[in-house]
C-alpha cells in the first residue's frame, strides 16, 4: 500500500516535469534561456507518512522532434537531517530514488536533499522545516453527468466524480496546502498483445504464414489487480481569508468516468511551506493557462535546488518536506447510466487447444507492480 502511494504521488511530478517543465521558489526567477537538451530537473519529497518520500532526477532531451525528460540512472542521493546530522541513503527503484519503506520525517525537523550526479556534479537543496499535519475531517465525491468539458472526447461535457475534502485550518496565520490523489479501479486484463502473443512475460511477433490468427490477444490477471490513475490538476490552498475556520467541500479535482468499474480514491493532504506553495502556485498557473499538463513548456523557473560548486548553473525543481494526512473512499459506480469514456474491445483469449501458436498457451499473466497498476489491495476497497 505505501509503495503504491509513493509511485502514485511521484507520477504527477514526472508528468508535470515532462510536459510543463516549470519550477518555482519564494521569488520565482525566469532565466533567459530556451528549453534545450541537458537541463537537470529534480523533484524531491520527504513526508511524515511512511512510504511516500521519494526523489526523481531527470534530464531534458529532444527525441523525434519532441521535448522530453528522461530519468537519470546511477546518481547517488541522500536526505540529510541538518539538526542531528543523520544521513538517509536513497536507493534507485523504478525511476525514482527512495528511502527505506519505514522512513518518515517528524514535525519540527529540518531536512535537505543532496545529490551526486553520475558525472560528479553536486546538487543540494535549501533547508526545509517539517510542519505539523492538518487532519482531513471528511472526504467525499459528487457525481455529475456533465462534470467537465473535454476537447479530447469530441468537445463535450463528460461525466465523473468531483473530489471534495473538508478540514479545519489551524488558528495560526499562514497555512498552505497541496493535495495529491489517485484512483484505483479493478483491472481484469493485465496484458493485451496486438498482432502478437504472450510468452514468458513479453509479447512475441505472430508467426508468418499462419492463418486464422486474431488482431490481438487478451491475457487476464492471475490475481486481483487494480489500475491506478493520477490527478490532472495541481490543487493548492492558502488560509489568507479563512484562517482558523473549517473548510467544507473544497474541490481538489475530478475523477472522470473512464470506466464503470468500482473505484477507490485515495487523497493525500500536505501542509507545506510558503516557498513550496509559491512553487506549486507558479506551476498551477502555467498548467491552468496552457490547456493542462499537455501544454508545451512556456518558461523555466528556478526552484530551491542549486549546485554549490557552480553558482552559474541552473537546476530546476525543488525539494519539499511536508506533513501528510491521508484519507480514502470507496465509490460504487454500479448504477451510473452514462457511457464510460473508454470503450471496451471484445475479449479475445488465446485458444488452449488446436492453436497455431507455439505451445504452451498462455492463459493468464501476473499483475505486475508498476506506476499504473498494483496487486496490493487498497485499504478502502469493498468486494461486491
Amino acid at each position: 500500500m505505501k509503495e503504491t502511494m509513493r509511485k502514485g504521488f511521484r507520477i504527477h511530478f514526472f508528468t508535470a516535469l515532462a510536459l510543463v517543465t516549470t519550477m518555482g521558489c519564494i521569488d520565482p526567477v525566469e532565466p533567459d534561456f530556451e528549453f534545450r537538451e541537458g537541463l537537470i530537473f529534480v523533484e524531491g519529497f520527504a513526508s511524515t507518512e511512511p512510504g511516500v518520500s521519494f526523489v526523481s532526477i531527470t534530464i531534458s532531451a529532444i527525441e523525434f522532434g519532441v521535448y522530453v525528460v528522461n530519468f537519470v540512472e546511477g546518481a547517488s542521493a541522500n536526505l540529510e537531517n541538518v539538526d542531528n546530522g543523520d544521513i538517509v541513503p536513497l536507493v534507485e527503484i523504478e525511476e525514482a530514488y527512495v528511502p527505506p519503506e519505514d522512513f518518515a520525517v517528524t514535525p519540527g525537523e529540518r531536512w535537505k536533499l543532496n545529490i551526486r550526479m553520475p558525472d560528479g556534479k553536486l546538487f543540494t537543496s535549501e533547508i526545509e522545516t517539517v510542519l505539523d499535519p492538518v487532519p482531513l475531517s471528511e472526504l467525499r465525491v459528487q457525481y455529475d453527468p456533465e462534470l467537465e468539458f473535454r476537447e479530447i472526447f469530441g468537445g463535450r461535457f463528460v461525466p465523473g466524480h468531483e473530489i471534495l475534502v473538508s478540514f479545519t485550518d489551524p488558528p495560526e496565520v499562514g497555512d498552505y496546502y497541496y493535495w495529491s490523489y489517485r484512483s484505483y479501479e479493478n483491472l481484469e486484463i493485465c496484458e493485451k498483445c496486438r498482432e502478437s502473443f504472450l510468452r514468458e512475460g513479453d509479447c512475441q511477433p505472430l508467426p508468418r504464414g499462419i492463418g486464422g490468427l486474431q488482431p490481438y490477444y487478451d491475457y487476464p490477471c492471475e490475481s486481483q489487480c487494480w489500475r491506478i490513475r493520477f490527478p490532472e490538476s495541481i490543487p493548492i490552498f492558502e488560509d489568507e481569508f479563512s484562517n482558523g475556520k473549517t473548510i467544507t467541500d473544497f474541490s481538489i479535482g475530478n475523477a472522470l468516468l473512464y470506466t464503470k468499474e468500482d473505484m477507490v480514491i485515495e487523497v493525500q493532504q500536505f501542509a507545506i511551506s510558503p516557498s513550496a506553495h509559491e512553487y506549486y502556485k507558479v506551476l498551477k498557473d502555467l498548467v491552468d493557462n496552457n490547456s493542462g499538463l499537455n501544454a508545451p513548456p512556456p518558461a523555466g523557473l528556478v526552484g530551491n535546488m542549486f549546485n554549490p560548486e557552480d553558482s552559474e548553473e541552473f537546476v530546476f525543481g525543488r525539494f519539499t518536506a511536508a506533513a501528510t494526512s491521508v484519507a480514502s473512499i470507496f465509490v460504487d459506480r454500479t448504477f451510473i447510466s452514462e457511457e464510460a469514456l473508454e470503450g471496451r474491445e471484445p475479449l479475445i483469449l488465446e485458444p488452449t487447444f488446436g492453436s497455431p501458436l507455439p505451445p504452451p498457451a498462455t492463459v493468464s499473466t501476473p499483475c505486475s507492480e508498476t506506476r499504473f497498476r498494483t496487486a496490493i489491495r487498497p485499504e478502502a476497497w469493498i468486494d461486491q
